[in-house]
């Protein structure tokens, strides 16, 4: 029997109704009770991490959710962990950064509170454990949610309460579980490369943008000294101008700045040479997030400023992958 080691943060599936609205109530161990015959088919070790929302784990939190990962991974065969909904993606994303463990690292949540009629987490979890648990997965980190498994780098939240919630976009789904088993879609593993980063010490924020935005997001995060900034651009990668501006002196003040564009789908493009095109702001020497969004490249630039790297080794953290023959992505670029 295969061993999986599960760490539980809390979040909706650990969720009961009170009085003043859901909030998370159940252990892992009362979820085990609960759960009849979910754990059945691994051997599984149960750790009680924290009891919080997703919406309120802090950067201490994801670094005690990887260092847990890294005592746990050397005696067993996967890793699951239980996490709210709300930032279960960026938790994901982080370890698949940092981690560099050889057993697949699973973490799926639920929709729908414990006490409610027809709970989607214990789906949820069999799933995960199957995932964690199976011969074929061996590494990598992902998102376990409705039977679809998913990596990390390109799995979002779409739906704030539908049971279908998660997609990957143009990347597609590692697998599905059927009746049968999983049904791979392609090869499971890390779309990452590591990030030697086992603490998280820089600060970055993430600005946005909409018609006629002003630059003073930007100079207050400057003045309050940040080391970082996602501004999250229209289309391409293009700005209003008096955030250009603001782009500009940030970067004078040596603050790292990388563009992402608020679109769900394509990537930031240096096409447009006006004043707030991302041509202009090329050469005024931001780092092009790719395809992710805002809420990724923000994780991915604190670990990157974590390990600190130099403005070229964030570049070519950020850059468009590692292509096969084929010209397939891969992986995110070497640092």
């Amino acid at each position: 029997m295969r061993s999986v080691h599960v760490v539980a943060t809390g979040g909706t599936i650990a969720s009961t109704s009170t009085g003043a609205g859901a909030v998370p109530t159940e252990s892992v161990q009362e979820l085990a009770a609960a759960y009849s015959g979910v754990f059945d088919r691994v051997d599984v070790r149960l750790e009680q991490l924290t009891q919080l929302p997703s919406s309120e784990l802090t950067t201490d939190d994801l670094e005690a959710i990887g260092d847990r990962i890294r005592a746990a991974a050397a005696d067993v065969d996967g890793v699951v962990v239980f996490h709210g909904t709300d930032t279960i993606e960026e938790t994901a994303y982080y370890l698949d950064l940092v981690l560099d463990v050889d057993v697949p690292v699973v973490l799926t949540g639920a929709q729908r509170t414990h006490d409610e009629i027809s709970p989607d987490g214990p789906a949820n979890v069999r799933g995960a454990l199957d995932a964690a648990a199976h011969d074929h997965v061996q590494d990598g980190v992902y998102v376990l949610f409705n039977e679809q498994l998913h990596a990390a780098r390109a799995v979002t939240k779409r739906h704030s309460s539908n049971l279908d919630a998660y997609d990957s976009g143009d990347y597609g789904l590692v697998a599905e579980r059927t009746p049968e088993g999983f049904w791979f879609y392609r090869r499971p593993e890390s779309l990452s490369a590591t990030i030697p980063a086992r603490t998280i010490t820089a600060t970055v924020e993430v600005v946005t943008t909409s018609t006629d935005t002003d630059g003073s997001a930007i100079r207050h995060a400057v003045d309050r000294g940040v080391d970082g900034l996602v501004v999250d651009a229209l289309g391409l990668g293009n700005v209003p101008t008096d955030v250009a501006s603001a782009i500009e002196s940030a970067i004078d003040d040596d603050v790292v700045v990388v563009v992402t564009t608020r679109c769900r789908d394509g990537v930031v493009s240096p096409v447009y040479g006006s004043d707030g095109g991302a041509k202009a702001l090329e050469e005024a020497g931001v780092v092009f997030g790719s395809d992710l969004p805002a809420h990724k490249a923000r994780i991915k630039l604190l670990v990157a400023l974590s390990a600190r790297g130099d403005i070229d080794d964030v570049r070519a953290l950020f850059g468009s992958g590692q292509r096969d023959s084929y010209g397939y992505v891969t992986a995110d670029s070497d640092p």
